[in-house]
């Protein structure tokens, strides 16, 4: 542009010198020269600018280019630049939405419902009082995704979403934490509102939810945390509902509030999870035998083997207690894997002793639901030279009824390979005699809250007969639990049942206790029992 003036006012120059050009002229001339260069840049930067604005909206992926378009260079100019503005605005939108909410639910994700919470918290004192927090999480979800694969268990999570957002208000907020866990806002919510609206999740949710074919059922527990009475930070009350939720979970409650000891629970839940670990991989655990008898011929046919978990600081560790921990925290698979390991090593050794005994081992739900166990009780049938028909398994009722589709495929697995099995806990659960007839099941055991009192309890008596006679006519065996009197033996004994269990027998023992025991003068002048039969006359 410079070298440009520069040689128009050359050229200027040398036509006043030659022609004799007035210096208005010339002035005027050279006024000219300038607006039109001045104009001919502006037009160039104009375009320029266009370019710019083009390569940067393609870039974002927003097309400016105008099909037809009116007007001169500026006004296009001018459209685009609004256009892009809006387009940016909307942009900006989308993406704030996005950070803010769920994909999958469209609802309000973690880090929106803080936002709300800590505002609410905020204001709560100057205007409405109490809050609740609600933090729920589905029962058994991971099974839905593994047996009917990730669409089916999204499609379970819109409705979900679609269920709970049916029962709130529209001051309320419910979000979706990630995976299978939601969480409710109630502002001004008490403690009456708040369990009734706990019961009103648990109503909706109970109803089956159609996908597809398939009808589901989307089982919750649900923990709550209350503000002030549980705190007013926002952190602080999110992780008092999720303990309060783990709680209802594992007492199968539906829902529960928080409280103080509930929190000390899980901070040892979170160290015996890490502890169980440590102890397996040490061979740290204990097995111990309870005997059960043949009532006919009074004789010791079987043992059932029970963990033990003596921690070097709390002492005994119940098996309910340490059993579930290993459940929810991935660790029942080596757990039980352990279990049958040592407890096959020990009826190897009662085999080469020459003591004839078949031994019961339990699998839990998550176990029964583990397609790779059959394969890994196989191997370590082989690997200690024991016969599958020496071993019983036991399933609790829940572990089939919670998936009965994994439960039967597995559990005619195990039949093929020549495992007895039995149902452990009967008449606790949801199942009937009639639906076991579609199971490989070789006997049941009535549970112990039926048993132990059925000499008062004229139900409880009822109940137990029932149940044998039922039984028998499947073709099934029946072993009582929880015998721990003499009128109950003999009540069980006048009602047919085949088996008994019990401290009436004896309690837990350990391998070695045990045949110490069968050898022993106390067992062989036990009223109820004849003597064991040991290979060789030993």
């Amino acid at each position: 542009m410079g070298m440009l003036l520069v040689g128009g006012l050359l050229f200027l120059l040398g036509r006043q010198l030659t022609d004799r050009v007035p210096v208005d002229g010339l002035l005027a001339g050279l006024l000219l020269l300038l607006f039109g260069s001045l104009v001919g840049s502006l037009w160039y930067r104009l375009g320029s600018l266009c370019r710019s604005l083009d390569s940067y909206a393609e870039r974002l992926g927003i097309p400016l280019t105008e099909d037809g378009a009116t007007g001169d260079r500026i006004e296009r100019l001018d459209r685009r630049i609004r256009r892009l503005g809006d387009e940016m605005l909307a942009e900006t939108y989308a993406l704030e939405y996005q950070a803010r909410h769920d994909p999958l639910t469209s609802l309000p994700n973690r880090a929106l419902l803080m936002e709300r919470l800590t505002g609410r918290l905020n204001i709560q004192d100057n205007t409405e009082g109490s809050l609740a927090l609600l933090v729920m999480d589905l029962d058994r979800f991971k099974e839905v995704n593994d047996t009917l694969g990730h669409h089916i268990g999204d499609r379970l999570l819109q409705e979900v979403g679609r269920r709970l957002v049916s029962v709130l208000r529209r001051s309320d907020t419910v979000a979706r934490l990630g995976g299978d866990e939601f969480a409710m806002l109630l502002p001004g919510a008490d403690t009456e509102r708040t369990r009734a609206l706990c019961r009103k999740v648990l109503e909706v949710m109970d109803a089956p939810i159609k996908v597809d074919s398939l009808r589901l059922r989307a089982g919750i527990s649900i923990g709550v945390a209350l503000a002030p009475v549980h705190g007013t930070d926002a952190n602080l009350l999110l992780r008092r509902a999720d303990v309060a939720m783990y709680h209802a979970k594992r007492k199968h409650k539906g829902f529960a509030f928080y409280k103080a000891d509930h929190d000390n629970h899980s901070i040892s839940r979170l160290g015996l999870s890490s502890e169980l670990r440590e102890a397996i991989e040490a061979d740290e655990l204990a097995l111990e035998y309870q005997p059960l008898v043949d009532m006919g011929s009074g004789r010791i046919r079987c043992v059932e083997a029970l963990v033990r978990w003596c921690h070097p600081r709390m002492g005994q560790v119940p098996p309910e207690e340490f059993i579930p921990i290993a459940e929810q925290t991935g660790m029942i698979r080596p757990l039980s894997l352990w279990v049958i390991d040592r407890a096959l090593a020990q009826l190897h050794a009662w085999q080469r002793a020459g003591i004839d005994l078949r031994i019961s081992l339990n699998l839990s739900v998550r176990s029964l639901q583990d397609r790779q166990l059959p394969g890994q009780i196989q191997k370590l049938l082989e690997r200690h030279r024991v016969e599958p028909h020496c071993v019983i398994l036991e399933i609790t009722e829940s572990a089939i009824m919670s998936d009965p589709l994994t439960a039967r495929r597995v559990m005619r697995r195990l039949s093929a390979m020549g495992f007895q099995l039995s149902i452990d806990d009967f008449g606790t659960g949801y199942s009937s005699l009639s639906y076991l007839k579609q199971l490989p099941v070789d006997e049941i055991k009535i549970d112990r809250s039926f048993v132990t009192r059925m000499d008062e309890d004229d139900n409880d008596a009822v109940i137990v007969r029932a149940t044998i006679d039922l039984a028998h006519n499947l073709g099934l065996k029946v072993v009582a639990e929880g015998v721990e009197s003499r009128d109950v033996w003999d009540l069980l004994e006048i009602l047919g049942c085949d088996c008994a269990q019990g401290y009436f027998i004896h309690t837990p023992l350990e391998a070695q206790e045990l045949v110490a025991w069968i050898r022993s003068e106390e067992w062989r002048d036990a009223c109820w029992v004849t003597p064991l039969e040991l290979v060789n006359g030993t």
